[in-house]
């Protein structure tokens, strides 16, 4: 009984680790997303901010050479956002025309920084110090 029972706890901790890396979280998260090289697709092509599902947007698209020191080579990949419907995406549009999405409630922190120092560089510097996503502290 002891055997069967050290089997099931095994086997339960193997799919949890398993469960865990395909939402993105654990150890087991580089087995399923994997960052984007900026430079193997053509460099940044736009960033923009979108509201989900809806709400004010930026003017216009930030200037690529105001943000470019701080959008992250390589890219994190996209987190796993669960059950979220509501917040805003950041959108990186690189040169050979794909899109890579964050948000609208998930993102790597290196893309949370992005998002500051854009709303930073948009605002000149009026939203200090809660510049981030959702007037989170940043940058």
């Amino acid at each position: 009984m002891s055997v069967k029972r050290a089997l099931a706890v095994l086997a339960l901790a193997v799919i949890a680790l398993v469960a865990g890396g395909a939402v993105g979280v654990g150890p087991l998260t580089p087995v399923f997303y994997w960052p984007i090289s900026i430079s193997a697709n053509g460099g940044v092509a736009a960033v923009d901010l979108r509201p989900i599902p809806e709400g004010p947007q930026l003017k216009s698209s930030p200037r690529i050479d105001l943000i470019e020191p701080y959008v992250p080579d390589p890219l994190p990949a996209p987190l796993f956002q669960w059950f979220c419907g509501t917040g805003g995406n950041l959108v990186v549009t690189l040169g050979n025309g794909s899109q890579v999405t964050y948000g609208p409630c998930y993102r790597p922190a290196s893309i949370d920084h992005l998002w500051a120092e854009i709303i930073y560089i948009e605002t000149d510097g009026q939203c200090a110090p809660r510049c981030g996503p959702g007037c989170e502290s940043g940058p």
